[in-house]
């Protein structure tokens, strides 16, 4: 049985048997007319990881199979309707000891799972919208992030306008989350501060433990909180964004960034770009950490040039950021999924005493991507970089890191998208001693 041609086939037939409860709204031609302009979206997606990891923990090999399918509905007095229904398998193939297999393929359990990712209505109103439901985000700080097969999911309620030439607005109030990103369940929408992943780690909620506790699940100190975001974002002839995350009694976050493209000449463009963001907590979990005599107060900083060459195919980039913070400051890196920072760097583990690895660090970057339609293949980039991420050695010592990776894509028109990734870690430190290999494959439709 082809699955992809079943998803690929849904008709209007089906679209109307799911959008039958909104029938009875309006019958005319107009509400027929937007059923019969329903299109099927989504995905298949393939994917192969294999973590070659460094003694004593065990290597990692796990395929996965999945993808999203969906329909759209046509417009109806500027509504629309959609959902998408999320699937992971492992085809039987996922290995029995759940430590050699991929923690983020399938749920926090390491099984497959399925999920209504999307359930949304959309209104819009010329240069105004309106979502409500569960949906994809994409800013900085919250991000659906396609990192595996599901990606990162939230409920939501969204608001856009581009009234402002060149400017976008946004205002929302996110609920929950679910996906890759989250602490407490990829399978299920959970609320926001339970999401927030942070570098704390305890046995009780009196009681720091940086190697045998669990990561703190904030939502038992703050209760189960949203996120009111906020952004502002220019582009034209330079880009300038602005966002700010709000989460009750959680934290309060400000991000910002700046790129200026200049054109060198017509062969070479220059781009520089300039980041920062800070991070505070606030209310009860604040107060919880203040009694623990710690605190989850810091920022990042970056900087980013880069040089392309239209004629050769060639960009370079030269890239730096830095956390600031000290020994006592606990950190929610990447915390609802976005991962602004030029220089990317693997999850970081707080070990023996320290709250967090990331304290005061500091992490450069040199990249190549090579369009490679100038030796005659078409739709297609290799990509190619090398990083030094230095841990603070007060706090997380013996623990610096050197990144190698590889990456090449592949586009087969606007539907097939092939990649391969490879990245070489190396550090005194096992945890961060490995080598992995991605391999995947994406049908759109």
């Amino acid at each position: 049985m082809n699955i992809f041609k079943i998803f690929k086939n849904i008709n209007v037939h089906y679209a109307v048997l799911l959008l039958t409860p909104f029938s009875s709204l309006y019958c005319g031609d107009l509400f027929l007319d937007a059923l019969q302009k329903t299109i099927p979206i989504g995905y298949v997606k393939t994917m192969y990881v294999h973590d070659d990891r460094a003694a004593p923990k065990l290597d990692q090999s796990t395929f996965g199979v999945g993808g999203k399918v969906g329909i759209e509905s046509g417009d109806w007095y500027g509504l629309k309707v959609k959902v998408a229904y999320y699937i992971t398998s492992d085809l039987g193939m996922r290995d029995s000891n759940l430590k050699k297999v991929d923690a983020y393929m399938f749920d926090v359990d390491k099984r497959p799972y399925s999920i209504l990712g999307e359930a949304s209505l959309e209104y819009k109103n010329n240069n105004s919208a309106f979502m409500a439901g569960r949906q994809e985000i994409d800013t900085p700080i919250v991000s659906t992030y396609d990192y595996r097969i599901i990606p990162n999911l939230f409920e939501a309620y969204t608001f856009t306008n581009k009234d402002i030439s060149h400017v976008t607005i946004t205002l929302s109030y996110i609920t929950k989350m679910s996906g890759l990103d989250g602490l407490v369940s990829f399978k299920h929408f959970e609320s926001m501060s339970a999401q927030t992943y942070t570098s704390l780690a305890m046995r009780d909620l009196q009681t720091i433990d940086a190697n045998s506790g669990d990561t703190l699940d904030i939502s038992k100190i703050s209760g189960k909180q949203g996120v009111w975001m906020s952004g502002f974002v220019y582009e034209d002839k330079f880009k300038f964004q602005a966002w700010n995350y709000y989460c009750k009694d959680v934290m309060d976050e400000f991000y910002i960034d700046l790129a200026y493209p200049y054109e060198i000449n017509s062969d070479l463009m220059a781009t520089l770009e300039a980041q920062g963001y800070v991070v505070r907590e606030v209310g009860k979990f604040k107060d919880f950490l203040h009694t623990l005599n710690i605190n989850g107060s810091y920022e990042l900083f970056g900087t980013k040039l880069s040089l392309e060459s239209k004629n050769i195919g060639l960009s370079t980039s030269l890239a730096y950021n830095f956390f600031t913070g000290d020994a006592k400051t606990i950190t929610a890196f990447g915390n609802w999924g976005g991962y602004p920072e030029y220089v990317a760097i693997p999850y970081m583990f707080a070990q023996d005493n320290s709250l967090s690895a990331i304290g005061k660090s500091k992490m450069g970057k040199i990249n190549f991507k090579y369009d490679l339609q100038k030796m005659g293949l078409k739709n297609q980039t290799l990509i190619a970089g090398y990083a030094i991420i230095d841990l603070d050695e007060k706090i997380m010592p013996q623990s610096d890191i050197d990144v190698i990776n590889f990456i090449y894509k592949a586009k087969s028109g606007k539907a097939l998208t092939l990649k391969t990734q490879y990245e070489l870690r190396e550090s005194k430190n096992y945890r961060y001693t490995n080598d992995i290999l991605t391999l995947s494959a994406t049908y759109a439709f």
